[in-house]
């Protein structure tokens, strides 16, 4: 073959590689492309072009060079297509690098499974690509069969829900890093591995068939550790379905004490406007009738507006935020004012980024007004079309340097303290369609976290 026609082949089968990554981050991991400005547009479709056609060249010349045939040089050319293609991957969904690599693994090894079936399937041994019948049947092979066979393989992902608990066991810290190193060693023991066994003695189609086992098992392995987390994450939304329904149950329970108070002095009160009524003293009677509906909307209105507004929030993981910070706030006396303009279903932002983000910014409005006078936090969540905006306002007893907030270790209450904002400005700066705002207006501090979803203009 010329080195034009090797470089024809390399370029199709670069764009394959790319493209095939690309469907299984959107269809297996559900991945989605961020809305993004039309002057970077050209960027992200141009600049895969020049790495597919620049990656290209460089195969070609190892493959002429008869390079490819060491087996550290094909591990590195493997290693540099995966990065690549993670690379692209990640400019063009706009996700963190990690992300996107995990992607990349979970379709490699789809794809070269795919291969090694359809090869052990037509031969027993290393094609010879000088032989014109098996220079055909390689190109049949890598250009029609494996390729059909990859995006069937991929279907039958999809409808085993496969990606789902993928997707779970990446959240999955504790697990996810070490697994991924494992994963990232699939080319190792693909092409390293089988030439170790073949080296013993064993077939070519014996020593792929011995690897892949063994990296079917790491992946039944990581399989089941997606599962177990995915129970205890069922587990953990029962426990908090168990603590709303007891937060019903107190509330309704402090409303009927209040109720039969009422009830109770429901007589005397009456007499008394009455008897200030007949003898002519309305407004005394007037300023009776108020205090006593400000009591009662102070004691039972206000808890009956909170729980009603918490119903609007259908996200567990952020209700279940919301009912232990209003919790912790009445063991401190202080008022939780909460706002849930629209129903509440969830946002464009990792769920354990935004319950870490929200509780930073709640803790500090508590921690401000903990031991004042009437201590109000005021917390607000406007759901609209293409933005979510969270809002956490309180009154401000301390003089602050807001370009100084951000800076580790900073903080208005005293040492040892100030990690909080640091580390919320640290996780927001990771997305591109979070924007943190905040101001010192009329003697209020306000935080405000505005989420765009990345579809929106």
């Amino acid at each position: 073959m010329s080195f034009l026609e090797i470089f024809g082949y390399d370029i199709f089968a670069g764009l394959f590689s790319l493209v095939s990554d690309i469907c299984a981050g959107i269809v297996i991991l559900k991945l989605m492309p961020r809305g993004s400005r039309r002057k970077y547009a050209f960027c992200k479709v141009f600049l895969p072009l020049v790495y597919v056609v620049t990656l290209a060249f460089l195969m070609a010349f190892l493959y002429k060079g008869h390079l490819l045939r060491l087996t550290a040089v094909n591990i590195a050319a493997s290693y540099m297509v995966l990065l690549g293609n993670a690379a692209c991957i990640s400019m063009l969904f706009g996700e963190a690098f990690q992300t996107c690599w995990g992607s990349v693994i979970f379709s490699g090894i789809a794809k070269e499974f795919s291969g090694v079936v359809c090869f052990s399937l037509l031969s027993d041994r290393p094609l010879d690509l000088s032989i014109p019948n098996e220079h055909m049947l390689y190109l049949f092979v890598n250009t029609l069969m494996s390729p059909a066979l990859f995006l069937l393989f991929l279907f039958f992902l999809y409808k085993m829900k496969i990606g789902k608990v993928y997707c779970q066991w990446m959240e999955h810290k504790s697990s996810w890093g070490f697994g991924l190193i494992c994963l990232s060693a699939y080319p190792l023991l693909y092409i390293g591995g089988a030439e170790f066994l073949m080296g013993w003695g064993m077939s070519r189609n014996g020593s792929l068939i011995f690897v892949y086992l063994i990296m079917f098992v790491m992946l039944a392995l990581f399989n089941y550790m997606g599962l177990e987390e995915q129970q205890r994450k069922e587990f953990d939304a029962q426990q908090l379905i168990l603590k709303q329904q007891n937060a019903y149950i107190r509330t309704l329970e402090g409303m009927q004490e209040e109720m039969r108070r009422f009830r109770h002095d429901y007589k005397n009160m009456m007499s008394g406007m009455y008897l200030k009524a007949k003898e002519g003293d309305l407004a005394e009677a007037l300023e009776f009738i108020r205090e006593m509906t400000e009591d009662f909307d102070s004691q039972i209105g206000g808890q009956i507006r909170q729980m009603s507004q918490l119903g609007n929030v259908y996200m567990t993981e952020i209700k279940g935020l919301l009912l232990t910070k209003i919790s912790e706030m009445q063991k401190d006396q202080t008022t939780c004012e909460l706002e849930v303009m629209n129903p509440f279903y969830g946002a464009e932002f990792k769920t354990t980024d935004l319950c870490r983000c929200l509780g930073i910014l709640i803790d500090n409005a508590m921690d401000e007004v903990r031991g004042r006078e009437d201590a109000r936090v005021y917390i607000m969540i406007s759901s609209q079309e293409d933005c979510t905006t969270f809002r956490v306002k309180n009154l401000l007893y301390h003089k602050v340097d807001v370009p100084e907030i951000w800076k580790q270790g900073y903080s208005t209450r005293g040492t040892n303290r100030g990690t909080g904002l640091a580390s919320y400005k640290k996780t927001v700066d990771l997305y591109e369609n979070v924007l943190p705002v905040t101001a010192v207006k009329d003697g209020y501090f306000i935080q405000e976290l505005k989420i765009r979803k990345r579809n929106a203009g």
